[in-house]
């Protein structure tokens, strides 16, 4: 079982090397924890969601507070400190975003979750981004991992991180540095890193629904995001690729897709695109397709109880063990696929010590994870005046057109 510690001292973060979409920058706080700018809604979301939700979510960690560093070279960095709620007047916070705090309270956040082994003096192994104040980008890794960007128009390629992470970066240090002002600190929440079970996680990010303004927004913002939804494929099948990277034994290297991209797919391209992300260069991963429509049929069922919500803007996280080789596939034959496993050992290669309990099918090597709740609503939250009927149509329209397409891949496969 991971160590329950209380966060004491300062921690430099780190860029979250396989972010693939959003607008908001994630950063890793160790490598079990990741973070991002809160906003309040969404905190108040993780706060009081429904159990039943709890399983397709990251788990929530608490938060934390960020602060912009700069040495005397000009570099800048993130640092991380504990999160104090009882003398604001001493470490004034501010969120991110312009949007009204929470109303919920901060005393019940839980202390953050930290592996046993995981000490602060070792060395950082992943990705790191250092931002000079020209706004200009220096990548630094010590992986071999190449990511290449193969959209048209946005052709090139970063080392040890996805080009997403690094745009993503820039924006939020920009913010960032508007925000931290008379030593102001700019608040995080804490979430599990989903992908940290994996060597080499193959991700899918999409917006999910037919809709994905909130109910609050103005009038322009809606229009907008009414047109991206009418000429995009969220109009004819509720759902849109936000962002992907899909890991190729051939050579080692990522292909990545982001949201501008997936903007342009026809139902017929958005096919192709999943069928490219079951893809490792070799072969259609077939051993994953399975576990994924069965994940998304029990989320399906899920949302069908969740009266009153309605998850705008949100995403539906995809991913899987893009390390793979025969003997894994046959290996897994006799794990079942038709749901979670709860309780049930996993054998992947980071759990091999009975540290973690799996909670997915197929040896952990697939995992399905609702994100992004900025702009979801339910009955009760926030004084929300729009209170909307039933289960949120929009989305399981996307969840179900989702279920065709991959079992359509499945039988042409």
């Amino acid at each position: 079982m991971p160590e329950v510690i209380n966060v004491m001292d300062p921690v430099q973060l780190q860029p979250f090397s396989h972010q693939v979409g959003g607008s908001t920058s994630v950063m890793s706080f160790n490598d079990t924890t990741l973070c991002k700018p809160l906003n309040p809604r969404e905190h108040y979301f993780y706060l009081n969601m429904p159990k039943s939700l709890k399983e397709f979510t990251p788990e929530y960690r608490g938060l934390i507070e960020v602060k912009l560093k700069e040495d005397s070279d000009g570099y800048i960095t993130y640092m991380g400190y504990p999160y104090e709620t009882s003398d604001h007047k001493k470490s004034p916070v501010s969120s991110c975003r312009s949007s009204p705090e929470s109303s919920s309270s901060d005393q019940d956040i839980p202390v953050l979750m930290r592996d046993k082994k995981k000490k602060e003096s070792d060395p950082d192994t992943s990705a790191s981004i250092r931002l000079l104040r020209s706004g200009s980008v220096e990548v630094s890794t010590q992986t071999n991992t190449i990511f290449h960007a193969i959209d048209p128009g946005k052709s090139g390629k970063t080392t040890g991180v996805n080009p997403w992470s690094v745009k993503c970066q820039k924006r939020l240090i920009s913010q960032m540095k508007k925000i931290d002002k008379d030593s102001k600190k700019c608040k995080f929440i804490l979430l599990e890193n989903v992908a940290e079970k994996f060597q080499n996680p193959c991700v899918l990010d999409m917006k999910m629904g037919t809709r994905q303004h909130g109910d609050d927004v103005s009038e322009e913002k809606k229009q907008r995001f009414m047109k991206k939804c009418q000429t995009s494929t969220s109009s004819i099948i509720g759902s849109r690729l936000c962002g992907m990277q899909v890991y190729q034994a051939k050579t080692g290297k990522y292909i990545c897709h982001n949201k501008y991209y997936g903007r342009t797919l026809t139902l017929e391209g958005f096919k192709q695109t999943l069928h490219q992300f079951l893809h490792n260069g070799y072969e259609l991963r077939t051993d994953v397709i399975d576990g994924i429509i069965s994940q998304l049929h029990r989320l399906s069922r899920i949302l069908t109880e969740q009266d009153t919500f309605r998850f705008y803007s949100s995403s539906l996280l995809l991913m899987y063990e893009g390390h793979y080789s025969q003997n894994d596939n046959e290996k897994g034959q006799s794990t079942s696929s038709n749901g979670p496993t709860k309780g049930g050992n996993c054998n992947c290669d980071n759990n091999q010590k009975g540290d973690k309990q799996c909670h997915r099918p197929d040896n952990c090597k697939i995992d399905i994870r609702m994100i992004d709740f900025a702009h979801s609503t339910h009955i009760g939250i926030q004084d929300d005046k729009t209170v909307h009927n039933g289960p949120d149509s929009g989305y399981l329209f996307g969840l179900s057109h989702l279920i065709d397409l991959f079992t359509e891949i499945k039988q042409e496969s």
